[in-house]
């Protein structure tokens, strides 16, 4: 049985941006002003005044900005999986059927994590050793079988419709720690893309509160777009290894 080498895998995927990086700048930009505008709107929707029942602008804009943030997740998705898989050039943004399954499964994927995030909301909250002992194990397994089957979204990419959930998840049969490796190691990414996010802008907000507001706006959504596609190559790496047995 092949093993997988997460270090490798995650390697590979951000050497394929890296070498790509022309591509992946052409697959990003159509998105990134839809994304500062509505990072905007968002942000003077929440400073008006929100009623005291139902949903004002603010809620309004955030349910809008969740709906694009996924549609532009699935848009990037997909085109980078075509390219690397099928060599297939994108052609400006991506608003098809093909995105909305992909969005629709990616969805689907990331339901098991709803209940280790809240145990660990409440656990912070009322009793923050259930974090320690049960929140974080939970979280660490969730992890894993939410890489495990997220091996299906490349399959989705590419409209293959007879690849399932429970064919990703027998394709990585046997690779629970190595998935689990993938995952900790994509989370640090994240985390470092955070921290570095807000180190700039905690400095900039010394210089001038303003511009470390507009940094933020469009930096935030810069990285959303960014990590967006590096997962996406993640992913892609994982199923060129498990499903069509490629080497990293």
């Amino acid at each position: 049985m092949r093993k997988l080498s997460p270090p490798k895998a995650i390697s590979h995927a951000l050497n394929s941006v890296w070498v790509y990086r022309a591509m992946a700048i052409r697959i990003i930009l159509p998105w990134l002003p839809v994304i500062i505008a509505v990072s905007v709107l968002e942000y003077f929707a929440g400073t008006t005044e929100q009623p005291a029942t139902g949903i004002g602008p603010g809620g309004l804009m955030q349910i809008a900005s969740t709906v694009v943030a996924i549609a532009a997740v699935a848009a990037i998705s997909v085109n980078w999986h075509r390219f690397i898989l099928r060599d297939e050039t994108p052609q400006g943004m991506r608003l098809d059927g093909l995105m909305m399954r992909y969005a629709g499964n990616t969805i689907l994927t990331m339901l098991p994590m709803l209940l280790p995030a809240l145990l660990m909301v409440f656990g912070i909250v009322f009793f923050p050793p259930l974090v320690t002992f049960v929140g974080l194990p939970l979280l660490l397994i969730v992890g894993a079988t939410v890489t495990r089957l997220s091996i299906k979204l490349p399959a989705v990419a590419l409209d293959d419709r007879g690849f399932t959930f429970r064919d990703a998840w027998a394709a990585t049969q046997g690779s629970f720690w190595p998935c689990l490796g993938v995952f900790l190691l994509n989370a640090l990414i994240l985390l470092g893309f955070f921290l570095a996010l807000s180190a700039v802008s905690s400095l900039l907000n010394l210089i001038s509160p303003a511009f470390a507001m507009v940094f933020l706006v469009v930096a935030a959504g810069l990285m959303q777009l960014v990590y967006s596609l590096l997962n996406a190559s993640i992913l892609t790496s994982l199923y060129g290894y498990f499903v069509e047995r490629r080497d990293f």
